[in-house]
């Protein structure tokens, strides 16, 4: 019995090496970093397209882009040196409100938009750089919480997604890269329609 567990402890100890030998990409990769959208408030959902009222009279919200902070979480298989499926989760949160088209009335509020999405990535791995692109789709999640009672209006929804772009990973060591970019053209379509929307990051990605 010793002699197999120290057999167990030998083969663990080599496996790393023997895999490092035979492959020049790691088939587990963990990435989180800071995630900024520049994305559509939506305020169409979130009025009810002016059905939503405040003290009786009716509120159409301005439609506009707003700036979003967060953060983004991977977990990429790699299925070959080039190919991987990712599965990518951002939260982005905002607190700049929104204003009634009819009255300029500005009403505080705090909007979290949550992006849940999974597809492939091609990577050219190289020796000190990995540029790579993808293409996922998935869902996103919008949850606002107005500071002032308004009637007949939504407070979530949820919308089909795609997340189109690349970026650059730069090798630091054996099992860290630095994301020095990436960037995402992050269409939604919210209320039947289409959101166009950006989606910029940068962090650490473990292999």
């Amino acid at each position: 019995m010793t002699r197999l567990f120290l057999l167990f402890l030998v083969a663990l100890v080599c496996a790393p090496a023997a895999f490092a030998q035979s492959n020049d990409y790691s088939h587990y990769e963990f990435y989180v970093g800071y995630a900024y959208e520049r994305a559509n408030n939506n305020a169409d959902t979130f009025d009810k397209n002016g059905r939503t009222t405040f003290n009786g009279k009716s509120v159409t919200l301005d439609d506009r882009r707003e700036n979003y902070n967060g953060f983004n979480a991977e977990f990429n298989q790699n299925l070959n040196r080039h190919i991987g499926i990712v599965t990518s989760f951002t939260a982005t949160y905002n607190n700049g409100g929104y204003v009634d088209t009819r009255t300029g009335r500005a009403f505080g509020a705090r909007a979290q938009r949550y992006d849940l999405m999974i597809g492939p990535r091609y990577n050219w791995r190289g020796s000190t750089f990995t540029p790579f692109v993808e293409g996922m789709a998935g869902v996103t999640h919008m949850r606002v919480s107005f500071d002032d009672t308004l009637g007949n209006r939504k407070k979530a929804d949820t919308a089909f997604a795609l997340a189109l772009g690349g970026g650059l990973d730069v090798h630091a060591s054996e099992h860290i890269d630095i994301r020095a970019i990436q960037v995402d053209y992050l269409p939604t379509f919210f209320n039947s329609t289409r959101q166009d929307n950006i989606r910029v990051g940068a962090g650490v990605k473990i292999k």
